[in-house]
């Protein structure tokens, strides 16, 4: 397994069901996690790291499911990084056995500008993460690529309802992205959105049964 390049300073780690991103030198001299994948990829991805960064300095987490969480332990034990999740994630901290060194709330700035949105109805917090320098938005599973649910790629959809703690609160959220300006999405499942993808989202929602701007 090797660490694929997305964009300059950005790779995804792919397992099965779910990927991983590491930022180079966010911090500036420092390498960040986002995610750790699920318990039984947790070795694969220590070894993944280690020969292709050599270290990890912070890994920040996303949400509390387990596919997002679950390596955490290994990460923790080989590289001893700086933690990073949100406050309000009870769901995490009914599964992980540690502190955070940092707890973030929605629009807190963590170092390296990367700016938290939150979007409840996945999770309780799920955090979408805003590189603002670099119009990226990286989801945090408030959104999937299209093609998860067998559609066209190129395409935004919020995670199916079977997944969702709230489905409705899970789309009409999604509205409070648009109000950040990005022109990547980075997901964790299926195909990453290159091209208009605040309008492409903005249609999707359009069309939806509840709209709550006049």
């Amino acid at each position: 397994m090797s660490a694929e390049p997305v964009i300059d300073g950005i790779y995804k780690i792919q397992f099965e069901h779910v990927r991983v991103y590491v930022l180079e030198d966010v911090p500036k001299g420092k390498t960040t996690l986002i995610d750790t994948a699920f318990d039984e990829n947790g070795e694969e991805l220590v070894d993944t790291l280690k020969d292709e960064f050599g270290t990890i300095d912070r890994v920040i987490l996303t949400h509390g499911d387990h596919g997002h969480h679950g390596g955490l332990p290994h990460i923790m034990e080989e590289f001893d990084p700086e933690l990073v999740a949100a406050g309000n994630e009870s769901k995490l901290y009914e599964a992980i056995d540690y502190e955070p060194d940092v707890r973030f709330e929605d629009g807190d700035i963590l170092e390296g500008d990367i700016q938290v949105i939150q979007v409840p109805g996945h999770t309780e917090a799920t955090s979408a993460l805003l590189l603002a320098n670099r119009d990226i938005l990286i989801s945090g599973d408030s959104l999937d690529g299209s093609d998860r649910a067998g559609l066209p790629e190129g395409y935004l959809l919020p995670p199916p309802a079977l997944f969702n703690d709230d489905h409705k609160a899970a789309e009409l959220n999604l509205y409070d992205l648009l109000q950040y300006d990005f022109d990547t999405v980075l997901v964790f499942h299926g195909a990453n959105v290159f091209d208009n993808p605040k309008q492409k989202l903005d249609d999707f929602l359009v069309e939806r049964e509840w709209d709550p701007r006049p």
